[in-house]
């Protein structure tokens, strides 16, 4: 190689790549390759590997496996060195391809520290025509999670339409056929119903072949089947959206309505992988409830939480009352329309829809005995319960009542195995601050964080919370250290726990250990007789810091823990659980606790969302407690028709005011949280660094 011709960076190269062969000594030796490996698809050559075959080339002819290298360091997690790959890559000559290759890997290494602002301005940048197949795959992937997270439905939605007929494995077409849905199902109904007429589908498909002719040269009737071809395939997929929106609460019109969608549009590309939302439908007939009992302590010491689950039943209740009538005006509408109109199966009302609304009872369980409330319920034939709320009565009243589907608003019995199972129709539906905890190892953990500190409370609570915490981190280390195949080691969370704010001060001092260092300063300074400059340090094992306390308790630690770590060290990142997210009118500490992330439910992460607006119209000035209590009413009304789907259907997920929501082995239902800081006061949505993929 002619070093003379070579930029001081080029001349940087081959050293950085001796370090990496230094570093990774001990690493399996990789037989010599003639090509480099294609890049944006799965290959197994090492970063090592690759930087060490682009070592042996000239640099006009090692571009593409430097690029293959970018790729491999961003999936191995080295992100330092990347950037260093991607800057000697920046001050080549590259093809037009490869600049623009070299911009995805960018994004693609952005995106993975979750620099989204950063991978959506590269993303920008690119020209698409001139991407190679899997690099269009690739970008159009980063492109469709950036517009997941950020909320962008149709955009997302118009993305998926451009990305799922390029996919070539069944898996893929799975996955994001199932994103798809989910993403055309969160628009606007009108936005859905567009498309009103439709004709067979089956001529219009069968006819790809005919696409070009013999000379490989496109007529205008070819063009013209082409384009009615991707207007068919979208108008298929808008339908389908439209009938799972419409139906995905009531299980057996779904049904029809998904077999009349299938004769309407019999060979769409979709019906060979189905989303996973409306496969199966008929294995999970849903609960049918005519007379619904409330169980809730409407006085004593629980009523004003009582009171706020109430209302968010009774909102579901009459919310669902509204979209009856609507449906029924449909149908009206639709029965006095042209006859001559096209079939659309979005618009179909099945009878069921008719039915009377469920009878609603409301039971207060401060002045009843579980006895006497089973004998009730019997008695007047109650189908279904929600509730009750406080554990003690979920303890006593569930064995009374086995063969009467119960969601009870609290957790089962933690001692007893076989509580949850002694009826397969009983379920439970807790805000559990311990499963919160456990997300929040998960979350830590993903963002690679190695020893991670809890302050909580001194209490049964704050005992209990952080115990969940640790096992859950425990759990984390030891998957890890079984799928690796090198030495990983794992360091165990540490608590400290807090009482009197007073404390406060030396609370932090010890947790961080600037008590040590001040112990060890002033040895030195009676050794030596004289006073010495010097600094605390704080120390350096810590990595992150997990909080669980009120928000005037987070106002007063936040500060002290800023001030206590060294100065001369990195800030550590702080988490907080969802008892610190309050509502702050004025704006003036949700600036303080800038750059602070913590987890909430997805209801009260969503300022902007229909609900939330209608809710604070409504109801205004409401403490997030109490919202989120309105939620799991709310949510408890409306998962009746979900729980059987979710207890048979492996993989099912309900989308509700709490968060996606999932069904585990003990029928306790789990709710995935939301995570967001605040910065300049301004509320933003964050991810974990593992792509949602």
């Amino acid at each position: 190689m002619n070093t003379a011709i070579l930029s001081k960076r080029a001349l940087y190269f081959p050293l950085m790549v001796l370090s990496m062969l230094f570093v990774s000594a001990c690493s399996v030796i990789e037989p010599d390759k003639s090509t480099a490996p294609t890049l944006f698809t799965e290959f197994n050559e090492s970063a090592q590997y690759l930087l060490k075959q682009a070592d042996k080339l000239d640099e006009a002819d090692n571009t593409p496996w430097q690029l293959a290298a970018v790729q491999a360091l961003t999936q191995e997690n080295k992100f330092v060195l990347a950037d260093s790959v991607i800057e000697h890559l920046q001050k080549k000559t590259l093809t037009t391809q490869q600049k623009n290759h070299l911009l995805l890997l960018i994004a693609e290494n952005d995106y993975a520290l979750n620099q989204f602002d950063k991978t959506d301005a590269i993303l920008k940048k690119i020209t698409q025509n001139v991407l190679s197949a899997p690099a269009n795959l690739h970008y159009l992937k980063i492109k469709v999670d950036l517009q997941v997270s950020n909320k962008e439905h149709q955009a997302a939605s118009d993305t998926l339409l451009e990305l799922t007929p390029l996919l070539t494995t069944g898996q893929d077409k799975q996955t994001y056929n199932d994103l798809l849905l989910n993403e055309l199902s969160l628009l606007d109904p009108s936005v859905l119903n567009k498309f009103k007429k439709v004709t067979s589908s089956a001529e219009i498909f069968s006819n790809k072949a005919l696409v070009t002719d013999a000379t490989g040269e496109n007529t205008n009737a070819q063009t013209a089947l082409v384009t009615q071809q991707k207007e068919m395939f979208v108008h298929g997929w808008y339908t389908l959206a439209s009938v799972y929106q419409r139906y995905q609460l009531r299980n057996n019109q779904l049904l029809q309505a998904v077999d009349a969608w299938k004769l309407a549009y019999s060979s769409h590309p979709v019906i060979n992988y189905m989303p996973t939302q409306l496969t199966n439908i008929e294995e999970a007939i849903p609960y049918k409830a005519n007379k619904i009992a409330v169980l809730l302590p409407l006085s004593g010491r629980f009523k004003k939480p009582a009171e706020a689950i109430q209302y968010g039943i009774s909102h579901a209740f009459y919310n669902q009352l509204a979209l009856k009538k609507q449906l029924d005006n449909e149908q009206d509408q639709f029965k006095e329309s042209d006859p001559t109109i096209a079939y659309t199966p979005e618009i179909i009302i099945p009878s069921e829809l008719k039915s009377p609304p469920a009878d609603l009872l409301f039971i207060d369980t401060t002045k009843h005995t579980a006895q006497s409330i089973a004998d009730q319920l019997h008695a007047q034939s109650i189908d279904f319960v929600i509730g009750p709320l406080v554990k003690s009565n979920i303890d006593q009243l569930l064995p009374l009542i086995t063969d009467i589907p119960v969601l009870a608003l609290n957790r089962f019995q933690e001692d007893d195995e076989s509580a949850a199972a002694s009826s397969s129709i009983h379920y439970a539906f807790p805000l559990s601050p311990e499963n919160e905890a456990e997300q929040a190892a998960e979350m830590i953990f993903k963002n690679n964080h190695k020893k991670p500190l809890l302050l909580a409370p001194k209490s049964k609570f704050g005992e209990r919370v952080a115990a969940a915490f640790e096992a859950r981190w425990i759990a984390l280390n030891e998957e890890q250290q079984a799928e690796s195949d090198y030495g990983v080691e794992g360091y165990p969370a540490e608590t400290h726990y807090f009482a009197a704010k007073s404390e406060y001060p030396k609370l932090i001092s010890t947790a961080l250990q600037t008590d040590k260092s001040q112990q060890r300063i002033n040895q030195m300074r009676s050794v030596v007789g004289y006073g010495i400059k010097s600094e605390l340090r704080s120390r350096r094992d810590v990595d992150a810091i997990y909080i669980i306390s009120s928000r005037s308790e987070l106002i007063l630690l936040k500060p002290f823990i800023a001030v206590t770590v060294s100065p001369f060290a990195k800030s550590i990142p702080l988490y907080a659980s969802s008892r610190s997210h309050a509502s702050d009118l004025a704006n003036i500490q949700n600036k303080e606790l800038s750059e602070l992330t913590f987890s909430d439910i997805a209801f009260l992460m969503d300022d902007d969302s229909q609900m939330n607006k209608n809710i604070q119209a409504i109801w205004p000035h409401q403490s997030f407690r109490t919202l989120r209590l309105f939620a799991l009413g709310y949510d408890s009304y409306n998962l009746i028709e979900q729980l059987k789907q979710m207890q048979v259907i492996e993989g099912y997920k309900y989308q509700g005011l709490v968060g996606e929501l999932t069904l585990d082995q003990r029928n306790t239902l789990r709710s995935k949280l939301h995570w967001a800081k605040y910065q300049e006061g301004e509320l933003v949505e964050v991810t974990s660094s593992v792509s949602g993929q």
